[in-house]
């Protein structure tokens, strides 16, 4: 009974950063409360190993940013960032500001992420920065200055991985329906409709 209990907690950990690979992500449920402009501070990692504390609203600047969710073991991850990755590489997706924010740091460890998404060894590397925010960090509201009344994953629509959103400028946050799996011209869509926004056509 007990090792049928240790074998069930292990397959629920080692399925912790992944949603099931047949379940599509159709954006997340929205509040029709006003929409909160928010930020948040975090150990942030860039492609070359470096690491510093960053404000969210700071490294998107002016311009869109893809939030980009993701887990260790996620393999949806994976494919959602090798194929941005590949086409910022190429110039298809020139100009396109990316940011991967890490999901469960309450069930994966730092090490494991970095092994899969940071530096030229890792196995999936990323060209854009990637933040480590803990479940606790403080969201602020941009609009007040204050702690807002929401936690992270709260704040951000309660992402699961792979989940796509737009961070617009002013920190608002736009859910985006997509696939599990790694779309070319999902990410199309997306390219252009960050561009619209960009250009302030949106």
């Amino acid at each position: 009974m007990i090792k049928n209990r240790i074998l069930l907690i292990t397959i629920l950990c080692m399925l912790s950063g992944c949603v099931a690979p047949e379940r599509a992500i159709e954006g997340s449920t929205i509040d029709e409360g006003p929409v909160e402009r928010l930020t948040f501070q975090s150990l942030t990692y860039t492609w070359d190993e470096s690491s510093m504390v960053s404000d969210l609203n700071a490294i998107s600047g002016n311009e869109s940013t893809l939030l980009l969710w993701v887990g260790a073991s996620c393999r949806g991850c994976h494919d959602w960032t090798d194929m941005l990755r590949e086409g910022i590489e190429n110039g298809s997706l020139e100009g396109m500001s990316v940011l991967s924010i890490h999901r469960y740091s309450a069930f994966e460890q730092t090490d494991d992420v970095l092994d899969r998404y940071v530096g030229n060894d890792s196995e999936y590397p990323i060209k854009w920065p990637m933040m480590l925010p803990s479940e606790d960090v403080d969201v602020i509201n941009l609009d007040s200055g204050q702690v807002s009344d929401s936690d992270l994953y709260e704040a951000f629509l309660n992402p699961s991985t792979p989940t796509l959103q737009i961070y617009n400028p002013d920190g608002s946050i736009v859910p985006i329906d997509h696939s599990y799996w790694a779309s070319w011209e999902e990410l199309q869509d997306i390219s252009t409709r960050m561009g619209r926004v960009n250009s302030g056509d949106s």
